[in-house]
């Protein structure tokens, strides 16, 4: 009987482990295509005048995304935040930091790190803009 319940065990152990390998990669166990990200910057003009970020994936499916940035703002810090978790992101609804203030003559500065389900790193960049330049 011992022996009957191990092999029922192991083999459920096993079982677990393929519908984990299943639910996380492809049928062969390989990881998909890395989606790539496209950056946009909006500056509203508005009152408050603000800088809207915003990145797309080359991807309208649906899949969830982990953040790290860094928004400086005239050489000051102004928001950083790391493995802030985004879900539901495609090309229709892309990620978007929060807004920051622009101020003309005054630089912003994005930094970003943009990690998949996988734990791979999608997409880096650092992009300054400077309101009334652009």
């Amino acid at each position: 009987m011992n022996a009957q319940v191990l092999a029922l065990l192991c083999l459920s152990l096993v079982g677990a482990a393929g519908i984990a390998a299943c639910c996380t990669a492809t049928p062969d166990g390989n990881l998909p295509p890395a989606v790539t990200f496209r950056g946009e910057v909006v500056h509203t003009g508005g009152d408050p005048d603000e800088l809207l970020v915003r990145y797309y994936p080359n991807s309208t499916e649906p899949s969830d995304y982990t953040v790290t940035f860094e928004m400086r703002r005239g050489g000051t810090t102004a928001d950083a935040v790391a493995g802030r978790h985004y879900t539901n992101i495609s090309a229709e609804r892309p990620i978007e930091l929060p807004a920051a203030a622009a101020e003309p003559g005054v630089p912003v500065t994005v930094s970003i790190a943009i990690y998949d389900r996988w734990g791979r790193t999608v997409h880096t960049s650092t992009t300054t803009l400077t309101p009334g330049e652009i």
